[in-house]
């Protein structure tokens, strides 16, 4: 493989995959396969604690310095490639190093190889489903999201992906027939709400399912406003509640209550939403004039 890091290039942390591999063992295995994965273990350590000095890296000798760490850790994936042809752990592992530093068809080309090998692992079906969609072979990528959910059911970024996807291609997916409309916000809104409940503590999952109600044809307001309700309680920061508090406006506003959307936003104050109030009430004053 021709020499392809530069630090330089926006690197993608990747918190919410689940881990690869156990804790490594004190002691050297014996067997080829047992040593491939010793080796391995090894890689992964060198390549945690690269990507760690970057993120703390300032001079540019620092830089170079870690882009040569990267770059034998390249040189080490490839060579337990070439001894341990059969074992897809080191074609996963190399493949996400690679879609790390932003080599993306490169980190397809193994995890395409780690799934010819052994097409059990979720995580890879899910990567694979990232590339095709960002390919927008939208219908391909939507088949390896529900691989990967069916491999591993309570992963919730998973079902939270494939809400994505279908919100991003809505109208490919209705205009292929793959779904019908109705059939399609069930889909999608049942994606965000899935990622919710298999992870309520997690933020982002709760916040794109409360928005969901807003991207749907026949969304459940009742529902919605219970949703927001408890997301108003959620964040601590006051910038984010009052956020939270602007969106529940606009629910309790969809849903007819437009008194209690007016109060609502009444005791929102923060300047950075002023706009987005202002353009919330001319809505509310047009269809409720005082």
């Amino acid at each position: 493989m021709k020499k392809i890091l530069s630090i330089a290039i926006a690197l993608t942390f990747m918190t919410d995959t689940p881990s690869l591999f156990a804790q490594k063992s004190d002691e050297e295995p014996q067997s080829s396969e047992s040593m491939a994965t010793y080796m391995l273990k090894r890689l992964g350590e060198r390549e945690a604690a690269a990507f760690k000095r970057y993120e703390k890296a300032m001079a540019t000798e620092d830089i170079r310095s870690i882009e040569a760490e990267l770059q034998s850790i390249v040189d080490g994936y490839e060579k337990l490639i070439s001894v341990a042809k059969g074992y897809s752990p080191v074609y996963i592992s190399f493949g996400m190093f690679l879609h790390r530093t932003g080599e993306r068809k490169a980190s397809n080309a193994m995890l395409m190889r780690a799934d010819e090998i052994d097409p059990y692992h979720a995580i890879v079906k899910n990567q694979l489903g990232n590339y095709l969609a960002e390919e927008g072979k939208y219908d391909q990528a939507l088949a390896f999201y529900q691989m990967a959910i069916d491999l591993n059911p309570n992963e919730p970024l998973y079902h939270y992906q494939t809400g994505n996807l279908l919100f991003s291609y809505k109208s490919f997916f209705i205009d292929d027939k793959l779904f019908l409309p109705d059939g399609f916000d069930l889909q999608m809104q049942e994606s965000f709400r899935t990622a919710a409940m298999l992870n309520p503590s997690h933020l982002p999952y709760r916040l794109r399912y409360a928005q969901s109600f807003f991207d749907v044809s026949r969304p459940n307001w009742d529902a919605a406003i219970e949703e927001w309700q408890q997301l108003v309680e959620f964040p601590s920061d006051p910038a984010q509640k009052q956020l939270m508090e602007l969106y529940m406006a606009r629910a309790r506003f969809e849903a007819g209550h437009h008194t209690a959307a007016r109060k609502i936003i009444r005791g929102i104050n923060r300047p950075e939403l002023q706009k987005s109030k202002e353009k919330l009430l001319a809505l509310i004053d047009a269809k409720h004039p005082r």
